[in-house]
């Protein structure tokens, strides 16, 4: 915060968590529509209206962010990989739902930038905090129709082919994203050791629940594939259970992240090889490329937030608040 002024950190941030979790939101829905039955008419109309809105939002997002967002945010591959736009392709194809391709094309074409004077003009900081606002009144629907989907679910009120503890999953990763937004709205800042505690916490019990999503999506007789994502689900789930249960972040934190980086390294690649073998149907399971895609999406952001190193603790759980 000290080598930048409040309004480019407030800008810069907005519209990379934007461009990150609004593409992730749009996707779940477009699993969820692939895993609905043909009978549940109201499920699959409230799936399509959410992934058109958050399909809105990455539009808008994208407008905003040529010249502006970081270079390592755009070389990090959280927001497009290379297969990206063919997992797309290949999801359109083999189900028919339709996916904004127009859109992703037009992101791969972002440029990085330093903010200038006319970006950091109050009215772009006011576009970007309607914009935000928006998106957080969205994203609070999106995670209650999450949890009636998952109550439907395991009472047995409504039939998937998707495994009901995903919902749970996505349910969890949106009210991450509205916390996350939120405090940018409230101009609060998470001191930098806290900031990584938090996020090692919470993408660790990410990785391993990916883990064991695929393990459980692999054909049987995929018995090498699914034996590392096993592993990955153990590893993942020993990392978790080393952070305390309170929110005081742990003494420790350069060794656990030096473990977790490792160990999100490994599982990176892991997905990065499945959507190579899927795209080439040389993997059978009951998942898409796109799929695979986006896990490997969220293994590489969690990567660029961890490979900034930890600083020195200095005690406490802290705020900074900026106007």
């Amino acid at each position: 915060m000290s080598t930048v002024s409040m309004a480019e950190y407030y800008i810069r941030e907005s519209l990379e968590l934007n461009l990150f979790w609004t593409r992730i939101i749009k996707e779940h829905f477009i699993f969820m529509q692939a895993n609905l039955m043909c009978k549940d008419v109201a499920y699959i109309q409230q799936a399509e209206e959410f992934k058109c809105l958050f399909e809105g939002f990455l539009h808008q997002t994208i407008r905003l962010s040529n010249g502006v967002i970081s270079p390592e945010v755009l070389l990090s591959g959280e927001l497009l990989t290379g297969k990206t736009l063919l997992a797309e392709q290949k999801t359109v194809e083999l189900t028919g739902i339709r996916i904004g391709i127009p859109i992703t094309v037009e992101e791969s074409n972002l440029t990085p930038g330093p903010l200038s004077t006319p970006v950091l003009s109050p009215e772009r900081v006011a576009n970007i905090s309607a914009l935000n606002e928006q998106i957080l009144t969205c994203a609070s629907s999106v995670a209650e129709f999450m949890e009636k989907v998952y109550q439907d679910v395991i009472h047995c009120r409504l039939y998937t082919t998707k495994l009901p503890s995903i919902y749970a999953h996505q349910r969890r990763e949106t009210l991450n994203y509205i916390t996350l937004l939120r405090r940018l709205q409230n101009r609060q800042v998470l001191d930098p050791y806290s900031s990584v505690a938090e996020a090692e916490k919470f993408w660790n019990y990410n990785m391993m629940v990916h883990a064991e999503a695929m393990r459980q999506l692999l054909d049987f007789s995929e018995q090498a594939m699914i034996k590392k994502a096993n592993d990955f689900a153990l590893y993942f789930h020993q990392l978790v259970s080393k952070f305390p249960d309170d929110a005081k972040p742990p003494i420790n934190l350069g060794q656990m992240t030096s473990e977790s980086r490792r160990a999100t390294v490994a599982i990176r690649d892991f997905k990065a090889a499945s959507t190579e073998m899927l795209l080439a149907c040389q993997l059978k399971g009951a998942m898409t490329a796109l799929l695979t895609d986006h896990l490997l999406r969220e293994a590489n952001y969690y990567l660029r937030i961890i490979n900034r190193g930890v600083p020195e603790f200095k005690g406490g759980k802290g705020w900074a608040s900026y106007t």
